[in-house]
């Protein structure tokens, strides 16, 4: 081994080694080929644009196996703007009247884990009721961990308050995020046949109805629908389970609850993902405007304008409204002027993007405040 600042001499079996300085003219011209490696002088300038030729033949491999599929929804409003003026909708063609009454078959599904949720979910209650929506307001929701103060709240929004069990995430609840710890208890909705319901829409806490969507209840035989997913960086054929059309059914719950473990499905998109492997193909897709998620504004301002004028449901995916962000009160029920506060600066959020979006949540909030003044003061001061 050499030591740093001793160049002269080895140690060798031999006894010591001293080195030969560079310039012996004496040395043997064979052992100096056989000595001597051959030096490669390369300038600078031919490494640095070699450099530049491999890395743009590698990234432009890598951008071709990473290169977003076409997806017709990216030019959806070029194309149709002759002859189609909004995104199509259910119509009286596509419908099936029930022989039962259906404010009593049908319901309006939501759930509440927290208290923090309180105020959203009695602002989607009271829109719910201006849409004049003909079912039953039924919100599911986990004894003892919502206040007797929240449950004041949504019944003053005109929900029924049912509690459920909790169920579990698979697993242990390897892989999913703390947030989705409670979403499947969702799955708790196909048990309501129990209770007479036969049909369910289910929305969202953070849901807004902007205008009727009966016909939903009226799909005829399918089990099962909901609107295809949208990401910032793309539309998707996998469904979002944050608005979804139900055919309540106690022996389908008991077979979910049964598979849950077996299934294979990404754990950390919770009981979506489950959903989605669950009913497959079978899964009846709907428009757009029964789930306007706001990751559609992002990817195409043109498809998410035509859908503003017949817009039933606007989902607050990337900007909640209501939600103060990592607040240390999250279980926490803001009073009216906080929460007029928190919308304030949401309106700010992705840089303004949502600002009409969540004008629409504020004015349904003061609406509600409005309307259910005195429901709620009673609520308050309980």
């Amino acid at each position: 081994m050499r030591v740093p600042g001793i160049w002269s001499a080895r140690q060798t079996k031999y006894g010591d080694y001293t080195q030969l300085p560079v310039d012996a003219s004496h040395i043997n011209e064979k052992v100096g080929q056989d000595h001597h490696r051959k030096k490669w002088n390369i300038s600078p300038v031919t490494l640095y644009l070699t450099a530049l030729l491999v890395a743009g033949v590698v990234g432009g491999i890598v951008y071709r196996l990473r290169e977003e599929p076409y997806n017709p929804l990216d030019n959806y409003q070029y194309a149709c703007h002759f002859h189609r003026s909004h995104a199509p909708l259910f119509h009286s063609g596509f419908v099936q009247e029930s022989s039962v009454d259906p404010y009593q078959s049908r319901a309006v599904i939501s759930t509440l884990y927290s208290d923090s949720y309180a105020l959203a979910v009695a602002v989607l209650g009271h829109s719910i009721q201006r849409a004049k929506v003909k079912a039953r307001p039924v919100l599911l929701y986990l004894e003892g961990r919502v206040s007797p103060q929240a449950l004041c709240i949504v019944a003053a929004a005109g929900w029924q308050p049912i509690p459920v069990p909790f169920i579990a995430p698979p697993h242990n609840g390897t892989g999913i995020h703390q947030r989705f710890g409670d979403q499947y208890t969702k799955l708790n909705i196909w048990g309501l046949e129990e209770i007479g319901i036969e049909r369910a829409v289910y929305l969202d806490a953070d849901t807004l109805v902007r205008r009727n969507f009966d016909e939903l209840f009226e799909i005829g035989q399918f089990d099962f629908a909901a609107v295809p997913d949208v990401y910032e960086n793309g539309f998707v054929v996998a469904f979002n389970a944050g608005v979804m059309v139900i055919r309540t059914s106690t022996k389908m719950l008991d077979d979910m609850k049964s598979k849950l473990e077996d299934t294979k499905f990404p754990l950390h998109e919770a009981e979506q993902a489950f959903l989605n492997v669950y009913y497959g193909a079978s899964a009846l897709r709907l428009p757009y405007a029964y789930n306007a998620n706001l990751a559609i504004k992002v990817r195409s301002r043109e498809l998410w304008k035509s859908l503003e004028d017949e817009m039933r449901i606007v989902h607050y995916t990337l900007v909640k409204p209501f939600v103060v962000d990592f607040s240390p009160k999250w279980n926490y029920i803001m009073t009216a002027d906080e929460m007029r506060g928190v919308v304030a600066q949401a309106e700010n959020k992705k840089g303004g993007l949502f600002r009409e979006e969540i004008r629409w949540w504020g004015s349904a909030f003061e609406e509600a405040v409005f309307d259910l003044g005195d429901k709620l003061a009673v609520c308050y001061h309980q």
